[in-house]
């Protein structure tokens, strides 16, 4: 359930503050500061309450026109809850989060494995079929390559008006071998 919580500076006006009322979470979390206007100071502060059970790595914030900073929240262990201060601009503005940590459950990110995953899955009929079919008509493709190298020694040996034809004959031999292959 751990997630990301988003903080927007001077969205709505300078030093305003928009952020939800309250955030959940069972692990430690990110804080994402979005500042949507002129550069500005953020503070963030954890009363004590939530101290005892997550802590900030890093309280203040110069946040540039147009950028994003991510402060990571370290949860140590839980169940616990308290609020999170914000307060732009060395108290222009000030915001509260009530945040509640839940107790963690590990079981909830466990992924069962089957114990048919260890065993090779069966080939399909459709895959069978394909691998017998290349095997039959191996021979019908060594000839049809065979075929077009005789085109081109022919070519080259004599004239290439008649190398020509026989590159046409031997193109329609292969598109009608193909048809057939494919029904």
């Amino acid at each position: 359930m751990s997630g990301t919580l988003s903080i927007h500076i001077n969205r709505d006006g300078l030093h305003h503050i928009d952020v939800a009322q309250s955030f959940e979470t069972d692990d430690s979390f990110d804080i994402v500061l979005e500042n949507h206007g002129a550069p500005i100071h953020v503070h963030l502060h954890i009363d004590d309450e939530l101290s005892e059970v997550a802590s900030l790595s890093a309280t203040n914030h110069y946040i540039e026109e147009g950028e994003t900073e991510v402060v990571p929240i370290s949860v140590r262990n839980g169940p616990g809850r308290g609020k999170l201060k914000i307060v732009t601009s060395y108290g222009a503005e000030t915001s509260y989060v009530d945040v509640d940590i839940e107790e963690h459950d590990p079981k909830a990110n466990e992924i069962l494995v089957d114990e048919a995953l260890s065993k090779p899955k069966p080939r399909s009929p459709r895959q069978s079929n394909e691998a017998s079919e290349l095997t039959r008509n191996l021979p019908l493709i060594v000839l049809i390559v065979l075929a077009v190298v005789l085109v081109l020694g022919v070519g080259v040996l004599v004239d290439w008006v008649v190398a020509l034809f026989g590159a046409v004959s031997v193109l329609i031999g292969i598109g009608v071998a193909t048809y057939f292959l494919t029904q």
